[in-house]
């Protein structure tokens, strides 16, 4: 951080920055540039640990993607059976129209475009939120904002998959659920990226407000279960790795909303293990095993029922 070496305490800080009280060092004063920002993101502070765990997931993400773009062939993609948690290392299915696998269509390219464009922009908008929140009041606000809607991006974008291989013989109730989320997102954009929803005072509504918007899967994924049967919408939308991912998400913004494990030893848990640090690597489990679950998806559906309602 060049001159900007001395880590501040939180009673340092200026009021608009203040915001975990059990956090209590390890702040990096105002830097007022965006070159001393991106800088600093190689030293130790107690947001080194949140950028560098979000900026890996999101270059994963886009990496992905780009391999998919770039891998022409789309042989060797429908092995058969379920792989678990090593399903994305067993050939990524490859989500585009082609003669060699007549089933798959534009949604499968869509499904698989919303997932990975979120997560790509979810988990950059965090990082870069947490490289620049040592800029300015302005500054910082802004990427707060884009790191709010980031959040709802990814839990939007996670349904799109999930919900065309839950109901991928029935196009307009896909179409109805792919409608709603995106409905109930924008609601839920307008109302985290207001400025008295970016003060403290308004973390734990907000964390439960987001909350809401995920556990709104309930309702495709019980409608899926009551239409074809536990065993059916199981198989169909990949049910044990999409329910991780939910709970491992929940879980993360649980700990993060009451601010555990920090609250009992303040000062402990400065720039190692503290809640929003927890939250950000079980962000990344959790996109891991929703990842899984679209890729078993696939696969179960133009692999074992070849694309046949």
């Amino acid at each position: 951080m060049g001159q900007h070496t001395r880590l501040l305490t939180f009673d340092q800080l200026e009021p608009w920055q203040k915001d975990n009280h059990w956090i209590t060092g390890g702040y990096r004063p105002l830097l007022r540039s965006y070159r001393a920002c991106l800088r600093s993101i190689f030293a130790s502070h107690n947001e080194t640990v949140n950028i560098w765990t979000h900026l890996i997931g999101s270059a994963i993400a886009v990496l992905t993607a780009f391999y998919l773009l770039l891998d022409l062939s789309p042989s060797g993609t429908l092995t058969h059976g379920r792989k678990g948690w090593l399903a994305p290392f067993a050939g990524i299915p490859y989500p585009f129209p082609n003669a060699a696998q007549p089933s798959v269509e534009i949604w499968d390219t869509i499904g698989f475009a919303a997932f990975l464009v979120s997560a790509s922009v979810c988990l950059g908008f965090s990082a870069f939120f947490h490289t620049f929140v040592a800029h300015s009041k302005e500054v910082a606000q802004r990427w707060n904002r884009l790191d709010y809607v980031g959040i709802v991006v990814l839990i939007s974008g996670t349904f799109v998959p999930m919900v065309h291989y839950g109901f991928a013989c029935d196009s307009h109730l896909r179409n109805l659920y792919i409608g709603l989320i995106y409905t109930f997102a924008a609601a839920t954009t307008a109302t985290v990226v207001s400025p008295h929803a970016q003060t403290p005072q308004f973390r734990r509504l907000r964390t439960y407000i987001f909350i809401a918007l995920g556990l709104s899967a309930v309702v495709p994924v019980g409608h899926a279960v009551w239409r074809y049967g536990l065993e059916g919408a199981s198989a169909n939308i990949s049910l044990f790795w999409l329910a991780l991912g939910g709970a491992l998400y929940i879980i993360g913004a649980l700990l993060y909303a009451e601010r555990c494990p920090e609250r009992f030893s303040p000062g402990t848990f400065n720039t190692l293990f503290s809640s929003h640090q927890i939250f950000h690597v079980l962000i990344l489990l959790a996109a891991w095993s929703h990842w899984t679950a679209i890729t078993e998806e696939f696969r179960y559906w133009h692999g074992e029922r070849e694309g046949v309602c």
